[in-house]
C-alpha cells in the first residue's frame, strides 16, 4: 500500500494485502456462524481462484469432491470449472450458481475493494434438488472413468447429506451473500482509503457522505466540495481509485438500494425512486431496467413474497 498526495490507492496494493485486510474486517463480523445457522450452509471467504492452480475445494468438502481431486483427470476438471469461476468473477457478470458432477452446485460471489474484485465469498458443495438413481449412476460412472473407486452406494450417502436449495430459498441465499460482500468491500474499501492519523481521506468522506445523503440531488461538483477538493481531482482520484466514475458509482449505489426496498410491498414505485434520489420516474424506470433487466414493478412481483423485510437491515452501511 502505498500513500499518494496523502490517499491510499487501491492500484498499488497487492492482492495479497487487499485480501489480508478483507478477512481481517470479515473475521471481525462473525458472518460465517450466523449464515451457517441460518442456511444449513458454510461460507468462508477466499482469494480468487489462481488459473491453473489449485482446486477450490473447503476443507471439509463432501466425500464426492474428495474422490475426484484424488485423480489427476479430476482435479483438472476442478481446475477448468475454477478458471470459469474466476473468469466470471473478474467479468462482473451476474452471480449463477456452478454445478459439476452429480449436481453438485457451489455459490460465490465477487468482494471488490475499491472496485476491484480481490475475493470471493465461496459456499460448501449443495444441491438445487435431490439426484434421482440415474444421475447417481452417471456420476459413478464419470469417477470410475477417472480412476476413483466409487460406488453408487456411497456416492449416493455422500449426496444424501447436503443442503438443498429450491429457488426461493436459492435466491434469498444469494441475495445475502451479495448484500453482505458489497458491504464487507465498503467496510474495507473505507478502511484502505484512511490516512496514517486514522482520519479518514477525502473519498472514504465522500463514499460516507453518499450513502448518508442518497435522497438528495448529489452533483460531482457539490461533493467535491464537501471533502475541500476541487471538482477536476476529486473525478480523477475517484476513477483512480474505484474504478469507476463517480457517475457510475453514484447510479449503482442507488439501484442497488432500489432493490432492497423494492422487497417492501407497502412502498409505492414513486417513493422507492424518490428514496434513493431520482428526481424522474422515467429516468428511473429506465436506469433500473438498463441495470436488472427488468422494470421496477416486474422485479417486485418476481420478488415480494420470498422476502418479507429487506435484507439489508441486517447490514447497515455505516460503520468500519
Amino acid at each position: 500500500m502505498v500513500l499518494m498526495n496523502g490517499q491510499v490507492i487501491m492500484t498499488e496494493c497487492s492482492p495479497e494485502l487487499a485480501y489480508r485486510l478483507l478477512l481481517e474486517v470479515h473475521e471481525a463480523h462473525g458472518f460465517e456462524a450466523a449464515f451457517r445457522k441460518a442456511t444449513g450452509l458454510r461460507v468462508s471467504l477466499r482469494p480468487l481462484p489462481a488459473l491453473g492452480e489449485g482446486v477450490g475445494i473447503l476443507p471439509e468438502e463432501n466425500p464426492v469432491c474428495q474422490l475426484v481431486v484424488q485423480t489427476p483427470a479430476g482435479a483438472s476438471f476442478c481446475r477448468e470449472m475454477q478458471a470459469r469461476l474466476r473468469r466470471s468473477l473478474e467479468a462482473g457478470q451476474p452471480v449463477e450458481p456452478l454445478t459439476c458432477l452429480a449436481g453438485l452446485t457451489v455459490l460465490a460471489v465477487p468482494v471488490r475493494l475499491c472496485g476491484e474484485p480481490v475475493a470471493m465469498l465461496h459456499t460448501n458443495r449443495l444441491l438445487l434438488h435431490q439426484p434421482g438413481p440415474a444421475e447417481v449412476e452417471k456420476a459413478v460412472r464419470q469417477l470410475r472413468s477417472w480412476g476413483a473407486p466409487a460406488t453408487e452406494q456411497a456416492v449416493a450417502e455422500a449426496l444424501q447429506g447436503l443442503v438443498v436449495l429450491d429457488p426461493p430459498r436459492l435466491e434469498a441465499v444469494l441475495r445475502l451473500l451479495g448484500i453482505y460482500a458489497e458491504y464487507l468491500g465498503d467496510l474495507a474499501s473505507r478502511r484502505v482509503l484512511a490516512d496514517r492519523q486514522g482520519r479518514p481521506c477525502a473519498l472514504a468522506q465522500a463514499l460516507a457522505y453518499i450513502r448518508d445523503h442518497l435522497p438528495e440531488r448529489l452533483p460531482l461538483r457539490e461533493v467535491a466540495r464537501r471533502v475541500n477538493l476541487s471538482p477536476y481531482y476529486f473525478c480523477k482520484l475517484f476513477h483512480r481509485t474505484m474504478g469507476m466514475t463517480f457517475t457510475e458509482y453514484l447510479a449503482r449505489v442507488r439501484l442497488e438500494r432500489a432493490k432492497d426496498l423494492l422487497l417492501n410491498p407497502t412502498l409505492s414505485v414513486s417513493e422507492v425512486a424518490t428514496a434513493v434520489g431520482f428526481g424522474s420516474i422515467p429516468h428511473f424506470n429506465r436506469s433500473f431496467k438498463k441495470y436488472t433487466g427488468m422494470t421496477p414493478t416486474a422485479y417486485r412481483a418476481s420478488r415480494v413474497g420470498r422476502h418479507k423485510v429487506p435484507l439489508t437491515a441486517a447490514f447497515p452501511s455505516g460503520g468500519s
